[in-house]
């Protein structure tokens, strides 16, 4: 994917200052919204939990920081840019661009003011989410009152104005309650509360999410503490403002001998697996060891979070050491070796030269 795709181009034109004269913090405003709508719907692609108040998670932030690429004063005329912080096999395309394809087809629906609410589900599936996208983009669109004209762009599109008159969309969406979604986990159950409160912590690989349970369902909760799980429940907003994932049946906890990782970090870059690699993970002395014996990996931190950034670590010198390196420098082991690391990362095995 070129360039363009990673691209947001703005278009800020007064309608009433002399001299065309346009305010910076208005435009700095336009700015942080844009950023805060591609950190949303990433947060919505890597299924992170639902955060009342705080700041987005590195691995968020490093997919779709935007830098300015371009500018022109009079009108403001700005070209802004994801960074490029992300790996992806050729042909296809980053968390970021994806974003950037997912805004553009929230921006359409509204402009050509179709029912959006079953449009704009199945990009952006936790409503939670999507009203916050839907507010950052209705405090960038215009009123007729407003003293400037505004155009947007996502990618490869080219400027849309956004028009006065399209505004009541927004006001119908965000009139709407968001409703419970579904979601899942996978960590270390630990902490748990018998109280009238019920609830209990799953250490993840973002960090800790906090889950609440019915009491038909404490012993289940009591007798899976300390181990690995998958949790699958409600994520909703309980008493105190706080979301929590809410169990619904014994089938919302599962036992798991081993963790899946799924996505990975090389070189302060974030890369999506093929396959999940599989982990053992060891608790003892107030510390984690996550291992897996095929890629000879080994991981130990005081959290799950920081035992998989260790674990980063050694793929990362594995990939120096296997792909990166010479071919003439590798036994033949070393090739076999090679060709399994490549396709763990979606590559061919067959194929050496990635």
């Amino acid at each position: 994917m070129g360039d363009e795709t990673k691209r947001i181009k703005l278009l800020v034109e007064s309608k009433t200052r002399n001299n065309g004269q346009i305010s910076a913090l208005f435009v700095a405003g336009i700015f942080q919204r844009l950023q805060n709508i591609l950190y949303y719907i990433i947060d919505e692609l890597e299924g992170n939990p639902t955060r009342k108040a705080g700041d987005f998670p590195n691995s968020v932030k490093e997919k779709a920081e935007l830098v300015i690429s371009g500018m022109h004063i009079g009108s403001v005329e700005a070209e802004l840019m994801i960074s490029d912080s992300q790996m992806c096999l050729p042909g296809s395309v980053t968390y970021g661009e994806k974003a950037l394809l997912i805004a553009d087809e929230i921006l359409v629906n509204v402009s050509q003011e179709k029912d959006i609410a079953q449009a704009l589900s199945k990009t952006v599936k936790n409503e939670h989410r999507l009203t916050r996208v839907l507010h950052e983009l209705d405090a960038i669109w215009p009123d007729e009152q407003s003293e400037y004209n505004v155009g947007l762009g996502f990618g490869k599109q080219k400027i849309m104005s956004l028009q006065p008159s399209h505004k009541h969309v927004f006001r119908n969406m965000l009139s709407r309650q968001p409703e419970n979604v579904e979601k899942s986990v996978v960590g270390r159950l630990m902490e748990v509360r018998v109280d009238q409160r019920r609830s209990f912590q799953i250490d993840t690989f973002e960090g800790v999410v906090t889950c609440t349970y019915a009491q038909d369902l404490e012993d289940r909760i009591i007798e899976n503490i300390g181990r690995l799980v998958l949790i699958r429940g409600i994520m909703a907003l309980e008493k105190g403002g706080k979301y929590a994932l809410r169990l619904v049946n014994e089938k919302s906890i599962e036992d798991l001998g081993l963790l899946p990782l799924d996505k990975i970090r090389m070189k302060g870059r974030s890369l999506n697996l093929k396959e999940p690699i599989l982990l053992e993970v060891i608790y003892e002395d107030d510390q984690y060891w996550v291992s897996n014996d095929k890629f000879h990996l080994r991981g130990y931190g005081s959290t799950l979070k920081t035992a998989i950034e260790d674990l980063n670590e050694e793929i990362e010198i594995l990939w120096e050491d296997y792909v990166e390196t010479g071919l003439e420098q590798l036994s033949r082991d070393a090739m076999n070796f090679r060709k399994e690391l490549i396709a763990l990362f979606g590559g061919e095995k067959s194929n050496a030269n990635i």
